[in-house]
């Protein structure tokens, strides 16, 4: 894996329009008014927790990885469908049930791009969702749609 072309070193496949968007979409604090701001930041939480705490997202969800992270996990995993065929729940299988740190980070990275793609064309759907809510909290099993 190329470190030096990823989000987390500010060259991912795109960078410009994550920049635009999340300067656009994502609040300083709080939840996004847009579905599109509130998925990036959502999966902007993952991204951030792994490249800057190491907190990975696993089938077993651990108390050790930041309550945040969970919750943007569970909050993409639960929403299946955005509009347009574009799935979260794919991305998410991809990213929790990599078998290695460089799996892991790879699906991260199609992750984000996914969800910037997406962004990009979808209108500025009002949103209502907190991913840091209380409903994402307790207990999660998988409703697994892996191949």
């Amino acid at each position: 894996m190329d470190y030096n072309n990823i989000y987390w070193m500010g060259n991912g496949k795109y960078q410009k329009e994550y920049d635009e968007l999340w300067e656009r979409l994502v609040p300083s604090q709080g939840n996004a008014v847009t579905k599109a701001g509130e998925v990036l930041r959502a999966v902007s939480r993952i991204y951030c927790r792994w490249y800057n705490d190491c907190d990975r997202i696993q089938p077993v969800l651990s108390e050790s990885v930041a309550v945040s992270a969970i919750k943007a996990f569970k909050y993409l995993y639960q929403f299946l469908d955005l509009g347009s065929g574009f799935s979260t729940r794919k991305l998410m299988e991809d990213i929790v049930f990599a078998d290695t740190e460089e799996e892991y980070e790879l699906a991260l990275e199609r992750a984000v791009d996914a969800i910037i793609e997406w962004a990009i064309k979808q209108p500025d759907t009002p949103n209502s969702d907190d991913f840091l809510d209380e409903k994402f909290d307790g207990a999660f099993e998988f409703d697994i749609i892996r191949d």
